[in-house]
């Protein structure tokens, strides 16, 4: 087994409606939000972790599969196929049992080839978003609801942070490729993945209308595209080593 070649996936993720990636409760103080969003402890900038992206990913390609996958998340467990050729464990990555089978299915597949950075605002966000600080937080909005019981009782206020619609990251993923097999998996899964993010949404309270995304090639205007097939609208090098 050896690294044949690096692809690098460059783009920029679109916030088309307010999207929130909370911080643990943990991580708060006293007088602070009750849903605050996660942010850059050296800027205060809000970002999005690529473990959250790279998880979202993920499950959306494990729903889009189904099978095993499903039935194990049912019983809150993750799959470990005994195949190493298995998409998903190949892609993102699994740690395996400590056994001498699933240890040789794992020496078999190989290193995860998926990298996801951590992706931070573009500094034409950043801008944007010092204009609206006066209507919430620093580069975010606060978010008034109102929860009402449906069986009846008293309205419930809540405030949330949200960053706001239009806002941009800049994205970057590398994919390691050691076979033809991983150069295969790269169109018929990866980019799947991707496509399914834009239909479903990242963060939280996306059956609220947060989360919706869209990527953007870093280098092209905004406004030509709308309606572009995804992989128009990401920046793919390929690396060869």
């Amino acid at each position: 087994m050896k690294l044949k070649k690096v692809i690098r996936i460059r783009s920029v993720l679109l916030a088309k409606t307010g999207l929130r990636i909370g911080m643990s409760r943990d991580q708060m103080a006293i007088g602070d939000l009750d849903n605050p969003v996660v942010r850059n402890p050296l800027t205060d900038e809000p970002y999005i972790p690529g473990s959250s992206l790279k998880g979202k990913l993920r499950y959306l390609l494990e729903w889009s599969l189904g099978g095993d996958y499903i039935l194990k998340a049912k019983d809150k467990h993750v799959y470990a196929s005994p195949d190493p050729k298995d998409p998903v464990a190949r892609i993102f990555g699994l740690a395996p049992e400590n056994d001498e089978r699933s240890l040789a299915v794992a020496r078999e597949r190989g290193p995860t080839r998926l990298l996801v950075r951590d992706a931070y605002l573009t500094e034409d966000a950043k801008e944007a978003l010092e204009r609206t600080s006066a209507r919430g937080g620093l580069y975010t909005e606060i978010k008034q609801e109102v929860f009402i019981p449906r069986l009846g009782g008293n309205a419930n206020p809540r405030t949330t942070e949200r960053v706001p619609a239009g806002a941009r990251f800049r994205v970057e993923m590398t994919y390691r490729v050691l076979d033809d097999l991983d150069e295969e998996y790269f169109g018929k899964y990866l980019l799947r993945a991707l496509e399914l993010l834009e239909l479903d949404g990242l963060g939280g309270h996306i059956s609220r209308g947060y989360g919706q995304v869209y990527f953007l090639h870093p280098e092209r205007l905004t406004e030509d595209q709308e309606g572009w097939p995804l992989k128009e609208r990401l920046k793919v090098e390929e690396v060869v080593l």
